[in-house]
């Protein structure tokens, strides 16, 4: 990547930033009074305004044998123009126009939603795919259209030699994610993945799929019952539980080889979680009697139990400082969020209203944490501060678990039931903005977001039950 002199016009950054800083003001909330424990704030913000951004068709180079492109570079099924336009519509912080490289027409504009803009546009991508070494490069830049300077450029290969017409769609899911952080200051989060659970025939197994709800692939043939994927901070393995040699277990999948490992092996283990740095696994287990939240090295080894009460702790979450844990605690009666130290010194409740609270995941920015909430009878995903204030209902409408961050701490990817089928759904939490992500025949659940990676995560056969 290369960056140009940061000569953006001031009017540019200070609307992209403003824009950013509307969404992210909002996700305060309201204390709620004292007495007053079960009072969930409903923000609706789909009116927020979205920065205006159009992205050019690119030229084609007919140099070179570049003319076998024409009429553009494919990627997964799409224009490459095309795909980096949804990823930054996905992205919840662009209104976002497709046109012809140059167009220069005045008059009002159309998103790709069909949407009128009604602000001017404050920037423009462009792009050139030209040949070098016998491959497609993809020279793009980010025009201020304040100043029609060039505020951000990038050069990368988009496809190996002798691809053909088709590019590497995940270089354009990184472009997508630099123009995000550099209009933003957030970090995009379109190279990505998310890990999840696809009940089908019976079995239920690992699968991924991108951001965008595209290329959808299994990743184990267990034959059995997974549940509860982590990944790991690099991105190398995921942590699971698995019942594929009867009793469940703690097992790893390495993506690099498909090998399977096994963490742990003693009574009942669920719901790991890695910490950010990658050393540590947090997991419930019912070693004790009940299940209780124990703390071990990333390969399973050394593990201490750090929970002694009665009833059910599980489903840890790390902050991403490494030195405190939130999870689901009955102790009281009836499930509840409760925080801890690393250690299990300093513990805390945190929620105490609602029926029944669960799944808890703290945001990669450590500023709130995401978790189902039944409400009225119905589960709901609801956001708390550390600290227990903010309290927030996200959802409408039930049938709403296992949130999961994305990355950019923004974003949640989660399960939602709606006539009988579980899907995944994407919900950007301080707009209110709503997608579905996977919508098969076959139930998909315990999503897991990936984090950010330079390549693409593939699947890797031979996740057959063998270590």
């Amino acid at each position: 990547m290369r960056r140009s002199p940061p000569s953006v016009s001031p009017a540019f950054r200070r609307a992209a930033g403003a824009l950013l800083g509307l969404l992210l003001g909002l996700a305060g909330g309201a204390t709620p009074a004292a007495g007053q424990a079960e009072v969930y704030l409903e923000v609706r913000k789909s009116e927020i305004l979205r920065t205006p951004i159009m992205v050019e068709d690119f030229v084609v180079s007919g140099d070179d044998g570049m003319d076998a492109l024409s009429p553009g570079l494919m990627a997964g099924g799409l224009r490459a123009e095309d795909l980096l336009a949804y990823d930054l519509l996905y992205a919840d912080a662009f209104a976002v126009v497709r046109s012809a490289a140059g167009d220069t027409a005045a008059g009002l504009r159309l998103d790709i939603q069909g949407h009128p803009v009604g602000l001017a546009l404050r920037a423009r991508v462009e792009g050139r795919v030209a040949a070098r070494e016998g491959a497609p490069w993809l020279e793009a830049a980010l025009i201020d259209e304040g100043s029609h300077q060039r505020v951000f450029q990038r050069s990368a290969p988009v496809a190996r030699v002798g691809l053909g017409t088709s590019c590497e769609p995940w270089e354009i899911h990184r472009l997508a994610d630099e123009i995000t952080l550099y209009l933003t200051g957030v970090p995009g989060c379109a190279a990505t993945r998310i890990a999840f659970v696809r009940a089908s025939g019976g079995a239920k197994e690992l699968a991924l799929i991108d951001w965008d709800g595209r290329n959808a692939e299994t990743l184990t043939t267990l034959g059995s019952i997974v549940l509860s994927p982590a990944w790991d901070p690099g991105a190398r393995r995921i942590a699971f539980t698995s019942f594929h040699r009867g009793p469940p277990q703690l097992s790893a999948l390495h993506l690099d080889d498909g090998r399977l490992t096994t963490l742990w092996s003693g009574r009942t283990p669920s719901a790991p979680a890695y910490t950010r740095d990658g050393t540590r696994l947090a997991f419930s287990a019912t070693d004790a009697g009940d299940a209780e939240i124990y703390v071990a090295r990333a390969d399973g080894t050394e593990a201490r139990r750090l929970t002694y009460h009665p009833g059910i702790d599980t489903a840890p979450s790390w902050a991403s400082s490494g030195e405190r844990l939130v999870f689901t605690s009955d102790r009281t009666g009836r499930p509840e969020l409760f925080l801890m130290d690393a250690d299990g010194a300093n513990l805390t409740q945190l929620t105490f209203g609602g029926e029944w609270n669960d799944s808890p995941d703290w945001s990669p920015r450590g500023d709130r944490i995401v978790y189902a909430s039944m409400i009225d009878g119905r589960f709901e995903l609801a956001l708390i501060r550390p600290d227990g204030t903010g309290e927030q209902r996200l959802t409408h409408g039930g049938g709403c678990e296992n949130p999961s961050w994305a990355p950019d701490g923004r974003h949640v990817v989660f399960a939602r039931t709606l006539g009988g089928r579980r899907n995944l759904w994407i919900l950007e939490v301080d707009s209110g903005s709503l997608r579905q992500l996977t919508g098969s025949p076959e139930q998909t659940y315990n999503p897991a977001w990936s984090p950010v990676t330079r390549e693409r995560i593939r699947a890797t056969r031979g996740s057959s039950g063998s270590e």
